[in-house]
């Protein structure tokens, strides 16, 4: 007869996990769903500290939850999705585990001064149109202001996480994967809830046979795809096709679902992206899509209808000079100092734009650009171009850099001919500050620094100038 045992530690670790688990009762049954979203995030900030790596990827997953995940803020005038919740936890034992180490290896970028500049300048607005706004008002902005900066953030966790070329590797084609999976569900969107107008009592648009995924809206995600879809014809045709065909699976899976969420600002971003790449990497695959493009526009009857929309300023494209033109209106009113970042709802309640400040739409302009500008002033605007321009520089070093293999060499081209792809398209949805697509951005610009620092070439040219 076996007689059990156990040793002093053994006794500690139980004795630590009931009064864990009792604490943990406590909280919730005391502070009900308040208790268990701290807990949750307790625990999330744990793994996250032990297993970053983890903690990152499924931050990264969480853009396949998109908006279905989405808690009203600030008066139901805000939202916060899910990964506005996960990456705070993320960021925090990120570094609190530079501390415990004593290590911060930072990338060497041409970003970090216009991105810093850019943070400061936005701050400012926010300080200088103070008065006129009122507490709940000015934290609304506030709170915007820090996700902005998170987001931004993950230039400097992503590029620790993947460290080499290897890793780098999983993680873009985890985030290819995590745009087909998105390709996916809009496909079974389309086909269990092709209309969308029982969501309008919640503020989305009455979308009627578009897809929209868990996105809830084409314009985002055609952007977005647009994006994905040019950097994997960097890749794929940078390698040989029997090495790239899974490449090619996933461009065509996503650019079906492009031409299906009808969306023109998405097709522009395409048609730029997938241009410029087939034009400096294959003459003959250009043509090809040139010819497919045509093909689409003439034998599918709505998206033949919405390319001559471009030309005959449909209801849609009539909003958006709308859009537009509120807009300037303000901007000449606040030309150098803008009304504050995420503040331009309450304005354009004011001005008399719109009776409800928590219209989903109603903290931007239908153009990235114009918002940053009636947000931040002249100063904002100027120092987000200088930032973008950084990206754009830094997608061409990576595919310059002939250190590099051929597919990364592909990668950076893919990166900065899509960069320019969603900036068009940014001109007629706030793209560039949506949080998916910016989370992506960041990464991929994370991943396009690291795997040029990483080259072992490169490393020795650097050391000998």
């Amino acid at each position: 007869m076996t007689t059990l045992t156990w040793s002093r530690p053994s006794w500690i670790s139980a004795a630590a996990a009931i009064i864990v688990a009792l604490v943990i009762g406590l909280v919730i049954g005391q502070f009900g769903l308040l208790g268990t979203v701290v807990v949750a995030g307790g625990i999330v900030a744990v793994v996250a500290f032990l297993v970053p790596e983890t903690a990152f990827v499924v931050s990264l997953l969480s853009i396949v939850v998109g908006q279905m995940v989405r808690w009203p803020v600030a008066g139901g005038e805000n939202s916060v999705i899910l990964n506005d919740l996960l990456l705070p936890v993320l960021l925090l034992a990120w570094g609190l585990r530079r501390l415990a180490s004593r290590q911060w290896p930072l990338p060497s970028t041409s970003l970090t001064m216009p991105l810093w500049l850019l943070f400061a300048v936005l701050v400012a607005s926010i300080f200088l149109n103070a008065p006129q706004y009122t507490s709940r008002e000015l934290l609304s902005g506030s709170l915007y202001l820090i996700r902005w900066l998170e987001y931004a953030s993950l230039l400097l966790v992503g590029y620790e996480m993947m460290r080499t070329l290897h890793r780098a590797r999983r993680y873009l084609k985890l985030v290819i994967w995590i745009g087909v999976i998105l390709s996916i569900l809009g496909f079974l969107q389309l086909r269990i809830y092709p209309d969308f107008s029982f969501m309008v009592p919640q503020g989305w648009d009455p979308h009627v046979g578009r897809l929209l995924s868990t996105w809830f809206d084409p314009n985002f995600l055609g952007g977005y795809l647009a994006l994905l879809i040019t950097i994997s014809l960097g890749v794929a045709l940078a390698k040989p096709f029997r090495a790239a065909r899974w490449w090619w699976l996933a461009i065509a899976i996503m650019t079906v679902a492009v031409v299906f969420t009808f969306s023109r600002s998405a097709y522009v971003a395409l048609a730029v992206g997938a241009g410029l790449v087939t034009l400096v990497r294959s003459r003959t695959v250009f043509f090809l899509g040139l010819a497919a493009f045509f093909a689409v526009v003439l034998f599918v009857p709505r998206v033949n209808e919405r390319v001559i929309g471009i030309r005959t300023l449909d209801e849609t494209a009539k909003l958006r000079l709308v859009s537009w033109g509120h807009a300037w209106t303000v901007i000449s009113d606040h030309l150098w100092t803008g009304v504050g970042y995420n503040l331009y709802r309450y304005v354009q309640v004011d001005y008399g734009f719109l009776d409800d400040p928590r219209e989903h739409s109603a903290s931007g302009s239908d153009s990235s650009l114009l918002t940053i500008w009636v947000t931040a002033g002249l100063p904002g605007l100027l120092l987000f171009l200088w930032l973008y321009g950084a990206m754009l520089r830094e997608a061409w070093k990576t595919w310059r850099q002939t250190a590099l293999p051929a597919e990364w060499r592909g990668f950076g081209l893919g990166l900065g001919a899509g960069l320019l792809g969603l900036l068009l398209h940014s001109q007629f949805v706030n793209s560039l500050f949506y949080p998916h697509i910016m989370q992506a951005v960041w990464i991929l610009l994370a991943m396009a620094v690291m795997v040029r620092q990483s080259s072992p070439e490169l490393v020795r040219q650097q050391q000998s100038t």
